[in-house]
């Protein structure tokens, strides 16, 4: 099994609704935060990847929820990812509570990668290195 990316949160205000639960938009905010996160500091010159020569596509997502979040509960994110392909690759997300353990909710993204003329081209080595580090059990 490979490495898991993790991302921790604390639920404020600002992240629950009308009912005081995490309001759902909010998963797929941390998706993308998380994704960032792990080009920055998990890629091999990601940032420079991202910021000169090529693009991240957000192809699908997906979220499913279990159980929800509540204003101050603490929110561990993991990343993996899985179906390396020669464009693309998923990128899967588990949304836990890190005291308890429980799973709150699962999700996935489906990105292809794009070269300066945004034109889809192979996953980069750097991201398919990366990715490959972080790869999910079949």
């Amino acid at each position: 099994m490979g490495k898991k990316f993790e991302y921790r949160m604390i639920v404020t205000i600002a992240d629950t609704n009308l009912f005081k639960h995490v309001e759902f938009s909010k998963f797929f905010d941390l998706q993308g935060v998380v994704r960032s996160l792990w080009v920055k500091e998990a890629v091999a010159e990601g940032p420079e990847e991202m910021l000169h020569r090529g693009y991240l596509i957000t192809k699908s997502a997906h979220c499913d929820f279990i159980k929800d979040f509540y204003i101050y509960d603490e929110i561990l994110v993991t990343m993996q990812t899985r179906n390396i392909k020669h464009v693309s690759v998923e990128i899967v997300f588990t949304y836990l509570n890190p005291i308890t353990t429980e799973i709150h909710a699962t999700g996935y993204q489906k990105i292809v990668f794009a070269d300066n003329q945004k034109k889809i081209c192979r996953i980069p080595a750097n991201f398919r290195e990366a990715a490959n580090e972080y790869l999910a059990e079949k």
